[in-house]
């Protein structure tokens, strides 16, 4: 597997595992995504019944996770307006869409080790029945448009 397929696939693995919980956290419209975190950490950790050590582990990939959109995020406010430029323009700039990609993917070759880290001791930590649990999770939402797996 290339390094960049087990870098999207951690990502998507972590991103599906706090916004597992996090779905349910807050009100419709709600922007405190470090609060949606909490609570996903919280609610996972409540649905996979783990313990203080895999609690531990799960709030370190959330705190990886806050990390890694703010990363991501710092970089949307000019990446808008300078993809309105290249639609704007006479000729596409192929160069600069290009050192556009490049940008992105080095922030996340800058947080990718630190967050596949994170995710990979919260595995690590679980059993085999809760990662049956989080699979079966995935397998039921993953593009079929289901909701609510893990509903109260």
């Amino acid at each position: 597997m290339k390094k960049s397929t087990k870098i999207t696939a951690a990502i998507v693995v972590a991103v599906s595992v706090i916004t597992a919980g996090g779905a349910y956290a807050a009100k419709s419209g709600d922007r405190d995504h470090s609060r949606k975190a909490e609570y996903a950490v919280g609610y996972i950790a409540e649905k996979l019944e783990l313990d203080t050590t895999q609690e531990q582990a799960l709030s370190a990939l959330k705190d990886q996770m806050l990390a890694a959109k703010d990363a991501m995020h710092e970089q949307m406010g000019t990446t808008r307006d300078d993809v309105k430029l290249l639609v704007e323009a006479d000729s596409f700039d192929q160069a600069k869409a290009l050192e556009m990609v490049s940008s992105k993917t080095a922030t996340i070759d800058t947080v990718a080790p630190e967050l596949i880290g994170a995710l990979g001791n919260f595995l690590d930590s679980l059993n085999a029945e809760q990662k049956a649990e989080i699979l079966d999770f995935m397998e039921s939402h993953h593009g079929k448009g289901k909701r609510g797996h893990w509903r109260h």
